[in-house]
């Protein structure tokens, strides 16, 4: 019998359904569900039960909590698909993050969508018209947001906003690179046409759209497990 080595290969052969399906399942495991009734719990707790709060700065602060671990997990669902995983990982085993790793991992998506979304930000403030050119911006930003988003949580460093790193990755995976911004449109699009054709409440809705955030985290890790090698990036 031979023995499969790499273990790229090993997580394909584990992967016994087919592929949409198995990346739409991909939030299904014990520590996905969990994560998902934590992201959609705890802030109904928040707001619930804490009473006494100076001008906000107690919800405030919470929240930014919560949000910086969200960004974690799934920073670590990015990490975890990169290495293979196939279903939403278990953290349990690592360390705990503190105050400050939750509020750098802000800055540094912050800091993502930023390099993306500034030029078409900057040209609405000025002109505050939707034309042609107002379009062209922001396609240019969704088409380099994923590369972007996955070069910060692989480098975890300001250094991977560099547009020079993220052009040069791009095109060394062009043709793979549009099929996947193409896969995350058709994931959004298909979203945002069921929540405004369906009659779903809202922690249903916010449901679905945690859920599919793991799903995309998946496909960005995904993605660079099957073309590390074309990236080169040596993290």
């Amino acid at each position: 019998m031979k023995v499969i080595e790499d273990p790229r290969l090993v997580a394909e052969v584990e992967r016994k359904l087919p592929w949409l399906i198995d990346v739409l399942l991909y939030p299904v495991s014990v520590s996905g569900i969990i994560h998902l009734a934590i992201f959609l719990l705890v802030p109904l707790l928040i707001k619930k039960f804490v009473f006494i709060d100076y001008y906000g700065i107690i919800h405030m602060m919470l929240y930014m909590m919560l949000i910086g671990y969200i960004f974690y997990y799934l920073a670590y669902c990015v990490f975890d698909s990169s290495k293979g995983g196939y279903r939403a990982p278990d953290i349990s085993a690592q360390d705990i993050p503190d105050r400050g790793d939750l509020i750098s991992q802000i800055f540094l998506m912050l800091g993502c969508v930023a390099i993306c979304f500034c030029p078409v930000s900057v040209y609405y403030i000025f002109t505050e018209r939707t034309d042609l050119l107002f379009w062209v911006l922001s396609a240019y930003g969704i088409f380099f947001l994923p590369m972007s988003f996955l070069g910060g949580i692989m480098f975890d460093s300001v250094n991977a906003l560099n547009p020079i790193l993220i052009i040069r990755s791009i095109l060394n995976t062009f043709l793979p690179y549009c099929g996947l911004v193409l896969l995350f449109c058709a994931f959004s699009g298909s979203l945002v046409i069921i929540l405004q054709r369906l009659p779903i409440w809202d922690f249903i809705s916010k449901g679905i759209r945690i859920y599919l955030l793991f799903v995309l985290a998946h496909l960005l890790g995904r993605f660079y497990w099957r073309y590390q090698d074309k990236l080169n990036w040596e993290v």
